[in-house]
């Protein structure tokens, strides 16, 4: 069986099958999209690592009403890379996968960095970019002057 096959199965039984989107037509340049929530991050990263999809990217996204997170898994077969998005407050936290992916150390500090967002469990918070004394953060809309400063469900529908 296929890894990304493998991975959909594990994930449906942990998360319930409307937790999964499909992407037939790789439209939006993934196979699926997971939907899950913060506290069950690390057993859905194991599912992943286990399977032998690697963590190609980490990206924290600001919207009026949330913060969600967004993992990039991928693995060596074609059209296999998936969304894992994860919601959080403003001022929240999600689990680190630092125990799962080193590449997540770096990644996750930038996250944190410019967007605000808390990895509970990493080993080495402070900045990779940014001066030390600064409290700002950049990417968060509350940041300068930003007009586009909408609630997800505006986006996403």
């Amino acid at each position: 069986m296929a890894a990304r096959e493998e991975v959909v199965r594990r994930l449906q039984e942990l998360l319930g099958e409307a937790a999964l989107r499909p992407d037939e037509a790789y439209a939006q340049g993934v196979s699926w999209t997971v939907q899950a929530p913060a506290p069950s991050l690390p057993d859905v990263l194991r599912v992943f690592r286990d399977a032998g999809f690697y963590l190609e990217s980490i990206t924290g996204l600001d919207f009026k009403d949330t913060m969600e997170i967004v993992y990039h898994m991928n693995t060596y077969e074609p059209r296999s890379r998936m969304a894992l998005r994860v919601l959080c407050p403003h001022d929240g936290e999600v689990p680190s996968a630092t125990g799962l992916y080193d590449s997540a150390l770096w990644q996750e500090r930038e996250v944190w960095e410019f967007t605000g967002v808390r990895f509970s469990g990493h080993p080495d918070l402070r900045p990779l970019l940014l001066p030390e004394d600064m409290d700002e953060r950049p990417l968060r809309k509350t940041f300068g002057t930003v007009h586009a400063y909408r609630k997800r469900e505006e986006i996403y529908g």
